[in-house]
């Protein structure tokens, strides 16, 4: 298998758990978004324009590859802005009216797969890095106090708008466009000047091949930083990186994470 490796913690977790279970991985490492943790392994690794669509496919079928994965960020604004398109590539995305991560994500997914390569899903031995349902820290949120939140911040990822909503005292205080999560909270945060909760809701038909919500320590600690109380997640739908480190720092701060998941 390949496996399209943006930045982020995500390739390197799931690398990780593919040496452990004993899987071969081509890697194509994205120029623009380098990802220095992949030199850790010792897979094979291609360095590759993320806009060569045509190049990833070509090596792919070289090496035999009948499957592949997206792991990691590619900043949209990055991806439309800097970098160079192939034929194929602009073919795939430039006939397009909607740009959303959504449809760029799918029209890529579709090229490979004319070739017959099939894209596995993003929690293929990745399982474990989901969010579980329920109170995941010492400190517990009242979720009665937060849905408005919580169904704001799915109805935007159903947007296909962002995934984050900054919400306190009954306000939604940010709402997450392309900016990205970080930036998102820093702006909620100067604009609420009281203690806030960050909501990040997966869409309400989630493709589990690419774009997964995802927080890690450096999302709690920024929060902590910032005056925050808590993240909620959708369990099940949103990777936890670092699990532990992360849930322990939320633990010994008083701050809380939340997996929220609909009731059937």
């Amino acid at each position: 298998m390949a496996l399209v490796a943006g930045g982020g913690d995500l390739p390197l977790i799931f690398l990780r758990n593919a040496e452990k279970n004993g899987q071969d991985v081509l890697v194509f490492e994205i120029q623009g978004e380098g990802n220095a943790g992949l030199s850790e392994f010792k897979y094979e690794k291609v360095r590759i324009n993320i806009g060569h669509l045509e190049d990833m496919i070509k090596i792919s079928l070289q090496k035999g590859i009948k499957h592949v994965m997206f792991l990691g960020y590619v900043r949209p604004e990055k991806l439309i802005r800097d970098f160079i398109f192939d034929a194929r590539t602009r073919k795939a995305f430039f006939g397009l009216k909607d740009k959303s991560a959504k449809a760029l994500m799918e029209s890529a997914i579709a090229e490979f797969e004319k070739d017959g390569i099939k894209t596995l899903p993003t929690t293929y031995l990745m399982d474990e890095a989901l969010s579980p349902e329920g109170a995941l820290t010492k400190v517990k949120p009242d979720i009665k106090e937060h849905m408005y939140a919580i169904k704001t911040a799915r109805s935007l990822a159903d947007l296909e708008v962002g995934q984050t909503v900054v919400a306190g005292s009954g306000m939604i205080w940010a709402a997450e466009a392309m900016e990205g999560t970080d930036n998102c909270i820093k702006r909620g945060a100067k604009l609420s000047k009281k203690p806030f909760t960050v909501i990040k809701m997966a869409r309400r038909n989630q493709d589990i091949r690419y774009d997964i919500p995802a927080i890690g320590p450096k999302t709690i600690k920024l929060v902590k930083n910032l005056g925050g109380r808590g993240i909620i997640v959708e369990a099940g739908k949103t990777f936890l990186l670092n699990k532990e480190e992360l849930l322990r720092y939320a633990d010994n701060n008083n701050l809380f994470i939340y997996g929220w998941r609909k009731s059937r």
